[in-house]
C-alpha cells in the first residue's frame, strides 16, 4: 500500500511540472521577439559587411546625467522619439554642435544604471538609441544598433537587467562621407533616446548615472608624421 501511495505520488507531481513546463513554453510562445529581420532597402545589402572605422583622437567631448529618471514611453506605440519614433520624445542626452568633416569618425560610448522590472514598475526590457541630427533633418541612428527591434524600423540596442538593477553599457561609431551607411559633413546634436520593450507591455524603463562620451577622429591622411596636424612647417 506504501508502495502505491509513493508512485502515486510520483506520477501527480511529474504531471504537475509536465504542466508548469507547458505553461511557461506557451508564454514565452506569445512573447514577442526582440530579433525578427525585415528588409530595409539598400542598407540590407550592406548588413552582412564589416564596417569601419579609423582615425586619430582629435576632441573627447563628455556628457552626463547622475540624476534618476523615468520614461512611459513604450517601444512599438509610437511615442514619437528617435529614429522612427519608437522612444521617449525627449532625449535623455543631448550634446549638441558636434561638427563633422569629410573623412572624420565618431566614436561613442554610452552607459547606464538600469532598473529591472523584478524590483520596479518596468517593462522587461529597457531600449536605446543613440543619433546623430543636422539642422533642419532627422534624427539618424549611429551603426551599432539592431535595425528592426520586434519588426519595428527603429534601431536600438536592449538590456533586460536581472533582479535590481544592472550596468548597461555599448559602442557606436560614424563614419563621414558618401557612402550609404555614412553621414554628410555637418553639424550635428547627439542625442540618448530611451523607451521600455517589449510592446504592449506597460511600465517604461527606469535609470540613472546616463553617461555619453564621444571621441572625434581626424582620417589619418591629415595627419603629419612631424606631429604637426595642421602641416605647417615653419612650426619647426
Amino acid at each position: 500500500m506504501e508502495s502505491i501511495t509513493k508512485r502515486m505520488i510520483w506520477f501527480i507531481t511529474l504531471s504537475v511540472l509536465i504542466g508548469l513546463v507547458g505553461t511557461v513554453d506557451s508564454v514565452k510562445a506569445g512573447e514577442p521577439e526582440f530579433f525578427v529581420e525585415v528588409p530595409i532597402g539598400e542598407k540590407r545589402a550592406i548588413a552582412h559587411t564589416a564596417l569601419t572605422c579609423s582615425g586619430r583622437v582629435e576632441q573627447v567631448i563628455d556628457a552626463a546625467d547622475e540624476a534618476l529618471h523615468r520614461t512611459l514611453a513604450i517601444f512599438g506605440s509610437a511615442p514619437g522619439g528617435g529614429e522612427g519614433g519608437q522612444f521617449d520624445p525627449t532625449p535623455v542626452l543631448s550634446v549638441g554642435g558636434v561638427s563633422l568633416e569629410e573623412g572624420d569618425c565618431l566614436d561613442a560610448h554610452l552607459s547606464v544604471i538600469v532598473g529591472s522590472d523584478q524590483t520596479y514598475v518596468t517593462a522587461p526590457l529597457t531600449l536605446f538609441q543613440v543619433t546623430l541630427t543636422p539642422m533642419g533633418g532627422g534624427p539618424r541612428h549611429m551603426i551599432g544598433h539592431y535595425e528592426t527591434p520586434y519588426g519595428i524600423p527603429s534601431p536600438a540596442v536592449a538590456l533586460e537587467a536581472e533582479t535590481d538593477v544592472d550596468m548597461f553599457a555599448a559602442n557606436f561609431f560614424q563614419g563621414v562621407g558618401p557612402d550609404a551607411h555614412d553621414v554628410p559633413p555637418g553639424v550635428y546634436t547627439v542625442d540618448v533616446w530611451w523607451a521600455g520593450a517589449p510592446p504592449s507591455v506597460p511600465g517604461g524603463g527606469l535609470g540613472a548615472a546616463f553617461v555619453l562620451k564621444l571621441y572625434l577622429l581626424s582620417p589619418f591622411s591629415m595627419i603629419y608624421g612631424d606631429g604637426f596636424e595642421s602641416g605647417d612647417v615653419s612650426a619647426w
